[in-house]
């Protein structure tokens, strides 16, 4: 489990939607800027009032107040996207081990 990268991906977005909630604005910035999905989704009229706060007094359009939804459709992309990353690296283990070479032992 501390091997795989969905763990330490979803580990990380946490803490960064941890941060973000605090006022971080470094943490905003990642956080927005780093999921393509959610920062699309943003530039969406349909789904913008959702996920962030408009009426929110905001310094630099960089930092974006955002809401829950948010920070959970953060959290999923980032296990869904750790997941793909621990599949793909499990199939390119399995695909060395069937051409005769060793698996690493770390």
């Amino acid at each position: 489990m501390l091997k795989s990268v969905s763990f330490w991906l979803t580990l990380c977005m946490i803490l960064t939607c941890i941060l973000d909630a605090s006022g971080q604005g470094l943490a905003n910035i990642i956080l927005i800027r780093l999921n393509p999905l959610l920062e699309a989704l943003l530039h969406d009229p349909v789904y913008s009032g959702w996920l962030s706060d408009k009426h929110a007094f905001v310094t630099n359009s960089y930092f974006i107040p955002l809401r829950f939804p948010a920070y959970l459709l953060s959290i999923v992309m980032a296990v869904i996207i750790g997941a793909a990353v621990d599949l793909l690296i499990y199939g390119m283990k399995r695909g060395l081990a069937r051409r005769g070479h060793p698996r690493p032992t770390s």
